[in-house]
């Protein structure tokens, strides 16, 4: 606000036509005689006041003596922007203009003047001068005569009312320029606010088109995929397939070196499509990772198994060690995780030459819910230069690009790896120095099960803590694992690296009157391998009543054989997971067990079941996939239909009966999921079901969940695999047809017993382990088939009576197999009125079977028993 506003207007204006007026008002707001002043002074020094005249504010008086002229001193004050504050205006001014009329003429100029008009009543009345200009605080009247004094309170107070007035109008004008800045940049921001709604919406209208062609586009590129996996797979399953029937026939040794060399670059082909695949479905975002309870040791066996082979075959040493405090049931994608640290470990083993490969869990935090796990894959190979380590994360990226690189591949894995990784949340580095090996490492979180699923774990029984055991192993890292295993079991291990440091570690144990209660021994050692040192000690008398162990990574055809000739009582395969050789250690070393002679316990993959009999159809519309599968069944002692596609298919089936149909997924004509349709609807009225497995060359995510939801049995991908083909037709139909004579002729279809000790291979161990959990989980799978029927659960029931078919399968038990088969059937034909009869048949068959079950394996424990005091007795008289 201004200074001249907030400032005092002493300007006033007297309009009379009478000069003996404007010489009174002068005199009243001019300067006075001295002699008033000093009246004045005295009269303030008396009373204690200040001087009048110090209080009496100076006054600016302009004289007019017409209203015309007063009317042009008005205006002419305005355009100098020093207007009047207040105007004395007497009434009668003859010839011109009066009083009233002047008045209304200066305010519509100036209408904030402040107006006394002078008069004595003669000419115009109070109420005719409101009549004419309105009532207003600008208008006073002050009659004639009038006092000084009074003159000069009007002019003060008229005045400072004028400066108040203006004051207040100027701070709302202030007010008001500041609403209407304000106004300005609100409207301006709504402007803004409209065009970015606008360009908003303009942007969401193309960001949903680009969305629509985005999802078209990964529709496009699903399908694309899922076409180029069937386009590949299916003739690399005539390359693979033929290639591994060549391999079976009577070959020269040049033309098996030439199959095997097919076979190779056929498989690591396979790899390279897997990698693709894998990679594609990543950066297409159709790769979803599941959540579900696992068995963190157990997956780390199924992982380490296989590969411990290819270790060996390199010379190398693969080692695992799981820390003791990192859980054994978590919640997590353990297919995933198997895939990285398969990719990790395979890339170790590919760049390492010699030394060894070791894989470490530890955990690294956790909450009450879940555990951050840090992995870790170490070998002792060439190395990779520190600027390389980034970029060997990066798709089709290798630490040599070189086209004269030794070690080929597709850069992929460690790509794929990282993905899954980021995917699960967690992350993943590499450290590494030329010519001195490399270190991969990874964290993930994963979830801890509120109640893990049970398991059990072997009691480590009193008489293990302070027992003496001896390790022998050239491997650094074997042994480092091995000591620390037996030490958290507290047991006193002694570790040598090779034969020699164990004789004389045997021999000073027998100076000093002690022994080894338990030897340890690595198979594979230079100079004196573990069978030409357990064979010393078994000869030796001060040393052979220690229990041996042979831990090796070979597991060569005849070493179990070898073992259990030269006494050895258990024969483990590298890489040895703690829960495994506590487990073992008990077994061996618990006098009150029942020792077994010859007891082997190594890890084996399941034999593939020869000679089952079965009448299989095929439909199939590739040449070279009919003659694959055809082969592969036949030597197998199966007679097999083939036909081209599902019209044929269904034609075959009409005119004879299958045990089993393999049914190719895309062919011709009509589909593998149309034919499974129109069989599956033929048997609602026949009440029989027949196993389809289908072989499809898909292999994207959902294809398997598509297969089942279609009614197939099982699923088996292209290129075929006979190892994989079999699983899963054993899965699906035990062989229990035209297995043996016997089985047929035996009076009781309870359980064959013989077929069953020749499926586990005469391990009783292992027969053992599978009677305790049928007899642990039997009752509760028994009890959900019963619950399904009392619910009228028809899918429930089908459910549950197929997890029994599955499991009473693992067993030669033709009777509870066809009374959980039969439940099967009725629910998913929703047909739960003959159901109460049939699950009556079913419990009685299951108290059979396991009564059965039960008597066998005593029967093989007593036998076994028998043999074993045999030998004793003719060990003791040689």
């Amino acid at each position: 606000m201004n200074e001249s506003v907030s400032s005092c207007n002493r300007r006033i204006l007297v309009i009379d036509d009478n000069q003996a007026i404007h010489e009174d008002f002068r005199k009243i707001f001019g300067s006075r005689l001295k002699s008033e002043v000093a009246l004045s002074d005295a009269e303030a020094a008396l009373f204690g006041d200040a001087s009048l005249d110090a209080c009496l504010p100076e006054f600016q008086i302009d004289s007019a003596f017409q209203g015309r002229e007063g009317l042009d001193l008005v205006c002419r004050a305005l355009a100098e922007n020093h207007p009047y504050s207040m105007a004395f205006v007497d009434v009668r001014m003859p010839p011109g203009w009066d009083g009233v009329e002047t008045t209304s003429r200066i305010w519509e100029h100036d209408p904030d003047l402040q107006i006394v008009i002078c008069t004595a009543y003669s000419d115009h009345s109070w109420d005719d001068m409101l009549e004419k200009l309105g009532r207003s605080d600008r208008l006073l009247v002050l009659k004639k005569p009038f006092d000084n004094i009074e003159v000069l309170q009007l002019a003060n107070a008229l005045t400072e009312k004028w400066r108040l007035a203006r004051q207040a109008k100027c701070r709302l004008e202030d007010l008001e320029q500041m609403v209407n800045e304000r106004t300005r940049e609100l409207q301006l921001t709504n402007a803004q606010l409209a065009a970015t709604n606008q360009q908003l919406t303009e942007t969401t209208e193309l960001a949903n088109e680009m969305a629509a062609v985005a999802l078209v586009a990964n529709r496009a590129k699903s399908e694309f995929l899922a076409n180029m996996s069937h386009e590949i797979r299916t003739p690399m399953n005539g390359i693979l397939g033929m290639t591994e029937l060549a391999l079976d026939t009577d070959l020269t040794t040049e033309q098996r070196d030439y199959l095997d060399a097919v076979k190779l670059s056929a498989d690591a082909l396979l790899t390279v499509i897997n990698d693709i695949l894998d990679f594609s479905k990543i950066e297409a975002g159709k790769l979803d990772l599941e959540l579900i309870e696992f068995d963190l040791r157990a997956t780390l066996g199924t992982i380490l198994k296989p590969l411990a082979i290819r270790a060996h075959e390199k010379g190398l040493e693969l080692t695992c060690d799981v820390a003791s405090d990192v859980p054994d049931s978590l919640d997590g994608d353990p297919v995933r995780l198997r895939q990285i640290l398969a990719n990790l470990i395979s890339n170790a083993m590919k760049f390492t030459e010699t030394g060894e490969v070791a894989v470490a869990v530890e955990a690294e935090a956790e909450t009450r819910t879940s555990v951050c796990l840090h992995f870790k894959v170490t070998d002792t190979g060439i190395g990779i230069p520190v600027e390389k380590q980034q970029s060997i994360f990066e798709a089709f990226s290798q630490a040599d690009g070189s086209t004269t690189r030794r070690y080929g591949g597709t850069g992929l894995g460690l790509t794929i790896s990282k993905q899954l990784i980021t995917l699960m949340g967690g992350q993943i580095w590499v450290e590494s120095e030329i010519g001195r090996g490399s270190t991969f490492q990874f964290k993930v979180w994963f979830g801890v099960p509120a109640v893990p699923a049970k398991r059990t774990v072997p009691v480590i029984p009193q008489q293990l803590k302070g027992m003496s055991v001896l390790v022998v192993d050239d491997n650094a890292t074997n042994r480092r694992i091995l000591k620390d295993m037996l030490s958290k079991w507290e047991m006193q291990p002694t570790v040598v690296e090779n034969g020699q440091q164990a004789l004389d570690a045997l021999q000073r144990a027998a100076d000093a009157g002690a022994s080894f209660r338990l030897i340890l021994i690595d198979g594979m050692m230079p100079d004196m391998d573990g069978f030409s040192l357990a064979e010393q000690i078994v000869q030796h008398p001060e040393y052979s009543k220690s229990t041996i162990m042979m831990l090796t990574s070979a597991n060569q055809r005849g070493d179990a054989a070898r073992c259990a000739e030269l006494g050895v009582a258990a024969y483990l395969i590298k890489p040895i997971l703690q829960d495994d050789l506590l487990q073992t250690i008990v077994e061996v070393l618990d006098s009150s067990a029942i020792r077994i002679e010859k007891f082997v316990r190594c890890y084996r993959n399941p034999p593939l079941q020869r000679g089952s009999g079965l009448h299989i159809l095929v439909a199939e519309d590739n040449r070279i996939n009919q003659t694959v599968v055809l082969h592969l069944l036949q030597k197998r002692g199966h007679s097999v239909i083939v036909v081209g596609d599902g019209h044929e298919a269904l034609q075959a089936l009409e005119r004879q009966s299958f045990d089993l149909v393999l049914m190719d997924v895309q062919m011709p004509e009509m589909s593998g999921f149309e034919t499974t349709a129109k069989i599956r609807d033929r048997e609602h009225e026949s009440g029989k079901h027949l196993p389809i497995i289908a072989l499809t060359a898909h292999a994207m995510k959902g294809d398997r969940e598509r297969c089942l939801a279609a009614g197939m049995d099982g699923y088996v991908t292209k290129p075929i695999q006979a190892k994989e083909l079999f699983e899963v037709v054993n899965s699906i139909i035990p062989p229990l047809k035209a297995e043996d004579a016997t089985m047929a002729s035996n009076s009781s279809l309870v359980l064959n017993r013989e077929r069953l000790l020749d499926r586990v291979e005469g391990d009783l161990d292992y027969l053992r382990e599978l009677v305790e959990i049928f007899v642990e989980d039997g009752p509760r799978y028994v009890a959900a088939v019963g619950n399904a029927i009392s619910r009228k659960d028809a899918t429930g029931l089908h459910r549950a009576s197929h997890l029994l078919k599955g499991t009473v399968s693992n067993f030669c038990a033709p009777d509870a197999f066809e009374a959980a088969l039969k439940l099967e059937t009725l629910g998913s034909e929703n047909n739960l009125i003959a159901a109460d009869e049939s699950f009556a048949a079913l419990e009685f068959a299951i108290q059979q079977l396991t009564a059965s079950l039960v008597t066998l394996v005593e029967n093989q424990v007593a036998k076994a028993t028998s043999q074993h005091a045999a030998s004793d007795s003719r060990h003791a008289n040689v």
